[in-house]
Order: C-alpha cells, then structure tokens, then sequence
C-alpha cells in the first residue's frame, strides 16, 4: 500500500467508485425486470386473462428496455471516468498498468493498492 495526497485522484476516484455502485444497482433492477417478463410471459403461455397479461408483458419489457438503456449510458460514463482517473494517475507519476489496476475504493480513501 501506498499514500496518495492527491485530492484530485481521490475525487476521481470516488466518482468511479459511486459510478461503479449505481452500475451493481441497475443490474439488480435489470434482474428484476427479467425475472418481471418472464413471470408475465409465464401467465401467457399458461393462457391466463389475455388483455391482463398482455399489459403485464408490455410494462415487464418497457421496464427491462429503460433499465438497459440506463446501463448502457452508465457504461459509457465509467469509460470516461475510468480514462480521466487513468490520465490524472499518470500525471500524478504512477504508470499506465499501475493506473489500470488501482483498486478505486482504496484510492478514494488516499491509498494506493493494487485492485483484486
């Protein structure tokens, strides 16, 4: 372990850190979502109230399409975060691989470690 007093890597990375948990909360809600469809497609091939169902479905599926394309914007935003805290880490003298495996949950407490 190394101490990092650079409040700027610690800012970055306690954003990639808060964007790295929003990522494990939207996965939950994208599980849900599945599992949401597949409980209305169920009903439907069990041939239960058609017009219910059919409603049950096309909410599951809008649910499962937002909460994807919310992830995917996500993913985009870790991309860039991930690149300034990259640049910022070699500016800072660390080396590219140092940067590319920093643990970001030690980093945002001022240490440096290598992530697991």
């Amino acid at each position: 372990m190394l101490s990092v007093d650079r409040p700027v890597l610690r800012e970055l990375a306690d954003m990639l850190a808060c964007l790295f948990e929003r990522d494990r909360d939207l996965a939950a809600e994208l599980n849900r979502a599945q599992r949401r469809l597949l409980a209305a497609n169920d009903r439907r091939v069990l041939g239960l109230t058609r017009y219910e169902v059919r409603a049950d479905v096309q909410q599951a599926f809008l649910a499962y399409v937002h909460a994807a394309d919310k992830r995917c914007q996500l993913a985009a935003d870790i991309g860039e975060a991930t690149c300034d805290l990259i640049d910022a880490m070699q500016a800072a003298g660390f080396s590219e691989q140092q940067a590319r495996s920093a643990d970001v949950w030690a980093l945002r407490n001022g240490i440096y470690q290598e992530g697991g």
